[in-house]
């Protein structure tokens, strides 16, 4: 894989959208996690659950669960809510991992 670099890092209504700038494989989603997360202080995974063709990443992060889910086929990452309660730090998180905080 070449260098990791995120191409951008979208607030879509509840959910955050990462796009990188390169094709990546499902082999890669462990170093673009680690890319994504590191920027997260304080959070703690809870979970990883891996299918055929997407892993999900379940974690805690300012008393909110949330997930960052990963789809090969489609070339998808997004950050998004495990429940209704945590969708308030989704705007917070956003502010994170754009530097606007």
């Amino acid at each position: 894989m070449l260098p990791i670099k995120i191409q951008s890092i979208d607030l879509i209504d509840d959910q955050i959208s990462v796009l990188f700038e390169n094709t990546w494989f499902q082999e890669d989603i462990l170093a673009l996690s680690q890319l994504l997360l590191n920027k997260i202080p304080n959070h703690s995974i809870k979970e990883t659950t891996i299918g055929a063709d997407r892993e999900d990443i379940r974690f805690l992060w300012s008393n909110a669960e949330l997930m960052l889910n990963f789809d090969y086929y489609s070339q998808s990452c997004w950050f998004s809510a495990q429940d209704e309660i945590s969708t308030t730090q989704i705007q917070p998180l956003y502010g994170v991992l754009t530097n606007h905080v």
